[in-house]
Order: structure tokens, then sequence, then C-alpha cells
């Protein structure tokens, strides 16, 4: 038995026949006939009588329905309790890797709730694995993985096998950010080398591949002239700040180039392509702000400066 056999069967009752059922309920008619056959045979009794004017409902089935008709009741309260309680509530734990993007995309996602009553919402930024083990272990529902192309395999497999849906959002390369005025902005960089001269700004939580010590050596680290920076926001300050200065970043919304008065530039001398993906357990339904918030996701990276 599950509810849309007993909706089936209240419907036959409501229209005299499981036709005008089917009818009724956008259904097909043999759904119908065999969601009261199933009922009928698991429960060892003739809900109906077959006659040439309808279904006429036996006395044991006429209870029964009744029981249907009460258990249906029930659950569309529950239903409308439900919605009203995801209305008066917005719930949202995500890992983001440091993407401006998709700090963007997040910072929509609270603009269209900020007149909800309650608001519960986790946004924790990190590397790729840090952020499968929180939706692994530690009751995050969503992340966005951000790793190598070449490493597409691994990771498509590490998901599958624990059960993690992937949901792509970018492909990319990244390009050099720095200041509008500065003299990277209108110098193309064939030898990385030559960046040498200049202000490398790094995420300073997590080991970028090419880093001394680093596992898979794939782009080149300015090991003269660093500077090791966690906030996003002092970062680009540092960047508005000193022309001299650069970081390698991924696409960028126009918005935040011209409020911190920067550029993206393709650098001939990076190939290193990377993807974004979103994962999220496979098996369990998305709440309506989590499925908002990869939709914002999307449309904030199909609007990004490349």
């Amino acid at each position: 038995m599950n509810i849309t056999e007993l909706r089936y069967l209240v419907a036959i009752m409501k229209w005299g026949s499981v036709s005008a059922a089917a009818k009724q309920l956008y259904a097909a008619q043999p759904n119908v006939s065999k969601a009261l056959k199933n009922l009928e045979e698991e429960y060892h009794l003739r809900i109906f009588e077959r006659s040439s004017t309808g279904m006429i409902p036996t006395e044991q089935g006429r209870h029964f329905i009744e029981q249907a008709a009460r258990i249906l009741e029930e659950v569309d309260r529950l239903d409308q309790g439900v919605q009203e309680e995801q209305k008066r509530c917005t719930e949202l734990r995500v890992m983001i890797p440091h993407a401006t993007y998709a700090s963007y995309a997040a910072v929509d996602l609270l603009e269209q709730a900020a007149g909800v009553e309650q608001l519960r919402i986790h946004i924790r930024e990190g590397g790729s694995m840090e952020a499968l083990d929180f939706v692994l272990r530690r009751g995050y529902h969503l992340a966005l993985l951000r790793y190598a192309i070449e490493d597409a395999d691994h990771y498509n497999y590490y998901c599958t096998r624990r059960g993690l849906k992937m949901e792509p959002i970018m492909d990319f390369e990244y390009y050099l950010l720095t200041n509008q005025d500065g003299p990277l902005a209108s110098r193309e960089i064939h030898d990385l080398s030559e960046l040498n001269q200049y202000v490398e700004i790094l995420h300073d939580d997590f080991q970028l591949p090419g880093e001394d010590g680093g596992d898979g050596i794939r782009w080149h680290v300015n090991d003269r002239r660093r500077v090791h920076v966690y906030e996003r926001c002092s970062q680009f300050s540092i960047l508005q700040r000193i022309p001299t200065a650069y970081m390698w970043a991924s696409p960028m919304p126009r918005r935040a180039l011209d409020q911190f008065h920067l550029v993206l530039k393709k650098c001939p001398a990076q190939h290193q392509k990377m993807r974004d993906v979103m994962v999220y357990p496979d098996k369990s339904a998305l709440r309506p702000e989590e499925r908002a918030f990869i939709e914002l996701l999307h449309k904030e990276a199909a609007q990004t400066v490349k």
C-alpha cells in the first residue's frame, strides 16, 4: 500500500468508475486499475463490486475507503504543515571554494530570504576534500568542489562510491587578477618567471599545487615575493591599493571587478584547466532553498567575466 494507491481508491469511490477516476486525476487508467487490484490482493478483500452502472463498494470496502480518506486527510495536513514551515524558515548548509561568483550566489539567496521568519544559514569556504567531509560526516547537504579536470576521474569515482550526485557548474582556466591601472593589466605574460618581479597574493588556508612539498606540481608560484591572505576582501583591497600585486583567480562577476577596480587577464603561460561541480546526496530531495542556491550559482557562473 502507498499513498498514491489510496488516492486512486478514494477517487474511484467519488467518481464511480476507474476510467472517471483516472480522468479526474490525470492518471493512466491501467495504473488506477492496478492500484485497486494491489489493495484487494494485499488485504484479501473485495473493495468494489463491478456492475454495468459503475463501481459499487462492498460493506468492507466502504469501511476501508473511509479509513483511507482519513489517512489522506492526515497526510495532506502534514504536507501543508511542512510547506508552511518551509515558508517560515530558510535553511542552508553549503561548502564553497574561494570563488567570488559562489559568494555572490550566497548573497543573492540571502537577499531573497531576508524577510523569512527564521534563517539558519551556514556558508563555509574550504578545499574539495574538506568539503566532501562536511557533506558526508558533518551535516552539510551541499558542497561546491573545485578540482583540476585531469583529476575528474578520481572525484567521479569517489562521489559515486559514496552516493553523491554531481552537477557541473563551470569549467575554466585561471586568470591573472590585478589592478586595472597596474603594469600587468597591459602586459602579456609568456613565461611565468616574468611574474617574479611582482607581488603574488595567495590564499593562506590551503596549499596550492606547485608550492614546495605540494602534491601534483601544476602551476608556477612566485617563490620570491608572496603575501598569504585568508580573507577575500583583504585580497581585493591589496590588489586595489598595490598596482604591482596579482593573484590567480577563477572567472569573476563584472560588478566585483568594477567595485575593486580590478581586471582579469588571460595568461598564455598558464594552461591549468579547472572544474567546479556541485555535489549533494543522490537519494535525498533538495530543499527549495538548496535548489534555489544551485540555480543562482548557475546564473552567476554564466555572468562571470572570462
